[in-house]
């Protein structure tokens, strides 16, 4: 029976367990919806396409020339000066500075160990060893001499004190505390306790009887009158008010609801039907502009163009590199026959030039080097001997 009863719809509404209000609502303001965005879409759409498109064609390429010439001219303004004025300035002047620091700090250190060293031993036997003798050989004494005083005097006031004091106790308890402890006795005791019971039963108890027997009941009976006055306010609030204005809240949100959800699917169909446009615009444009320019370069200017350069750029071009092999040719043997007679005038006014001699050469480390053959320019003696 539970499951039969949760499959059955609730009664007075639709099969999907929506309210009528929301099935009146929702066509018709999905349809107002529609009308009202696809315009809006479709604009957005195309400032979309166009933004990405003037992003991609001008203002990124743009974009990056711009970063790119900051990137250098800061390199080349900033970064290389201020590199070269901190290697080659800055940081000489820095050591030149430190090593001028390091060395008037040394300098500083060993004047002022020296005025430290001086200073101490001047105090010692300027300050501390007069100081300690005049300690040592007369304060220490005349302490000794004033403590011995003063504790032979303590103890004759001590001794003197206590006959005193024993006196002033004793007048002390006769004259004030005895008098002051028959007067609280037998005086104030009894006033006080007076007081007690004529405050108790002159304002205490009629207060009391008061409170019970006349403001309690009157308190019960306007607190019972209070409750029923805010049950019956309560209701008519709630039955006047309250209700009628959560039932105008509940179709109100259900307008609302039912408005933006018709915004959103609203939107997403736009988008949709944007879409198609574009895809169709996209290939009408092709089939109009775009396939007739490329037939046409496929099917005329690539035959064309492929025409001309078998039949003329082609033959031109093999020309061309024959007569520059040609002109080179004539060059090199003209610069050839130069250079030959100028060799022929140089040899015809200074002579053949004189030839190097030959390397001798080389020889095996393995086999022992004999003795050279002695010759006219060459000797063994220690005056001639190179």
């Amino acid at each position: 029976m539970e499951k039969t009863r949760e499959r059955l719809p609730e009664r007075g509404g639709t099969p999907g367990g929506q309210g009528c209000l929301v099935a009146a609502v929702r066509l018709p303001v999905r349809i107002v919806a529609l009308v009202v965005v696809l315009p809006l879409r479709m604009l957005w759409d195309l400032v979309v396409a166009t933004g990405r498109l003037l992003w991609t064609a001008v203002l990124g390429p743009a974009w990056r020339g711009l970063d790119r010439t900051a990137r250098w001219l800061g390199r080349m303004l900033v970064l290389t000066p201020a590199r070269w004025v901190y290697r080659w300035l800055l940081a000489p002047a820095g050591r030149a500075v430190a090593f001028v620091a390091r060395g008037l700090g040394w300098l500083l250190l060993r004047a002022g160990r020296g005025i430290a060293v001086t200073g101490v031993w001047l105090a010692r036997w300027l300050v501390a060893a007069p100081a300690e003798a005049l300690y040592r050989w007369v304060l220490a004494p005349l302490g000794r001499a004033a403590a011995s005083a003063g504790r032979w005097l303590w103890r004759s006031l001590r001794q003197g004190g206590r006959g005193a004091a024993a006196a002033v106790a004793w007048l002390g308890r006769v004259l004030v505390a005895i008098p002051a402890a028959w007067l609280y006795r037998w005086v104030l005791t009894p006033l006080g306790h007076g007081l007690i019971w004529l405050v108790r039963w002159l304002v205490v108890a009629p207060a009391v009887a008061l409170y019970r027997w006349v403001l309690t009941p009157l308190g019960h009976g306007a607190a019972r009158c209070a409750r029923g006055v805010a049950a019956v306010t309560v209701w008519l609030v709630r039955w006047l008010v309250v209700v009628p204005l959560r039932a105008v809240g509940r179709v109100l949100a259900v307008i609302l609801r039912e408005a933006g959800e018709a915004l959103g699917h609203a939107w997403r169909v736009a988008g949709r039907i944007s879409l198609a446009a574009g895809r169709l615009l996209l290939r009408l444009l092709r089939w109009i502009l775009v396939d007739p320019v490329r037939w046409a370069y496929r099917a005329v200017l690539a035959p064309a163009g492929r025409l001309v350069r078998d039949t003329v750029l082609r033959p031109l071009g093999r020309t061309a590199r024959a007569a520059g092999r040609g002109v080179r040719d004539t060059v090199a043997a003209a610069r050839l026959t130069v250079r030959e007679l100028r060799q022929e005038v140089r040899t015809a006014l200074f002579g053949s030039p004189r030839k190097a001699p030959a390397a001798p050469l080389p020889r095996d480390r393995r086999e022992p080097a004999g003795p050279g053959a002695r010759t006219l320019g060459s000797s063994t003696t220690a005056l001639t001997k190179d």
